[in-house]
Order: structure tokens, then C-alpha cells, then sequence
């Protein structure tokens, strides 16, 4: 769905979040893409307004560099809103972006029925890349990077990654639709043995 105000949209990613921040949302814009063909394929399948859900999975952390984290979905549904208006988008387009990333954190549609099939997606999708051996080497450099004074031996190192797998676990039971689950399964177990392995390894560990 390549569209003129999905190019403005990537385009505007790059400015305010930079490369690496368009590089994050390239894979979610193509998570959601490889999710909403499968789901479209399922029978009695909702119908899915793509350009909606692209744009919305460009815009979705639009905010976090001037705001931070915090409440991420509000400020960066008020900015996607501004810039869809700014671009003259159709009102339609915009409130439908507007909606899918007020109500993509929630976590489950039989909690919150009238969340849109597109904003369950970009759920899935941002979780996808959150579910691989890479998460957990970035997992560890946040550990590093917030107690740099710490000493780490086997134990805390084994305690820091029990709680990495906790997360893994979580996250991948949060995953809202079919498509999301088979994809991540395969993905998942094998970080899961990966984790398990090193947590066993490391029951005889000495300071590191």
C-alpha cells in the first residue's frame, strides 16, 4: 500500500525520529503487512483498511523522542493527527489512525471488544521483534547500562535473564491474532531453549 501519503508518512518518520527510528518502524510497517495477508486469508476474516494500518504502524512511536515513553499512544495519536491534517489527508484516513494507535497497546479484544482489527495488528506486530535471541542481547546492555557499577556473577546473571523469560512468556501470550502466534512460535521456543540452556549453564558459574 504504497500511497502518496504513506511515502509523506515514511518521510516524516525519518525527520523526526531519524534512520534508526524509520529502520524500527520499516520492520512493524512489514510485520503488519505479513499479518494482515494472512489474517485476510482466514475465513470469515474482517476486512482490513491496509493504508490505515501502514500508516498507523509508521506513526506509532512518533512521539517518543520528544516525549518519551510515558503515555506514548495519546501523544503520538495527537501528532499523527496533526500531521495527517497538515498533509491533507481524508478526515476518514486520519480518524482511523488516529483510533488504531490510541487502542493498540491494549492487550485483549475480549476486554476491550471494539478495539479495530487493524490496531490488534500493529499490537502484534510491535511485539513480533521483541520475541528473538537479539532481545535478549539488548535486554542484557539495559541491565549493564542501568547498574554499570554492579559486580555480575552467574547468579545475578541467571536471575537478570529468569526475568527476560518471564517477559518472552508474557509477550508471546499476549499475541492477539493466529497469524502472530504461528509466526512467533518456531522464534520463541528456540530463544526459550536458548535462555534455558545458559540459565543451567550458569547454576555453576563464576564471577564474570
Amino acid at each position: 500500500m504504497e500511497t502518496d501519503i504513506v511515502h509523506a508518512t515514511a518521510q516524516y518518520v525519518e525527520e523526526v525520529l531519524g534512520s534508526e527510528g524509520l529502520r524500527y518502524a520499516s520492520a512493524v510497517v512489514a510485520n503488519c503487512k505479513m499479518l494482515a495477508l494472512q489474517l485476510e486469508a482466514q475465513e470469515d476474516a474482517a476486512p482490513i483498511d491496509m493504508e490505515a494500518l501502514v500508516v498507523s504502524a509508521y506513526l506509532h512511536d512518533i512521539s517518543n523522542v520528544a516525549h518519551g515513553f510515558a503515555d506514548h499512544h495519546r501523544k503520538s495519536a495527537d501528532m499523527a493527527l496533526s500531521f495527517l491534517q497538515r498533509e491533507q489527508a481524508p478526515d476518514v484516513l486520519a480518524q482511523k489512525v488516529e483510533q488504531i494507535i490510541l487502542t493498540h497497546t491494549l492487550q485483549t479484544s475480549d476486554t476491550h471488544p471494539d478495539v479495530p482489527v487493524e490496531a490488534r495488528l500493529l499490537y502484534d506486530a510491535d511485539k513480533l521483534g521483541r520475541l528473538s535471541g537479539l532481545a535478549v542481547v539488548t535486554s542484557l546492555i539495559e541491565f549493564g547500562a542501568r547498574y554499570p557499577n554492579r559486580a555480575v556473577n552467574g547468579d545475578v546473571l541467571a536471575a537478570v535473564l529468569r526475568h527476560v523469560e518471564e517477559r518472552f512468556i508474557e509477550l508471546y501470550q499476549s499475541l492477539q491474532t493466529d497469524p502472530a502466534r504461528d509466526m512467533a512460535q518456531e522464534k520463541f521456543h528456540r530463544t526459550l531453549a536458548f535462555l534455558d540452556g545458559v540459565i543451567e549453564h550458569l547454576s555453576d558459574a563464576t564471577p564474570v
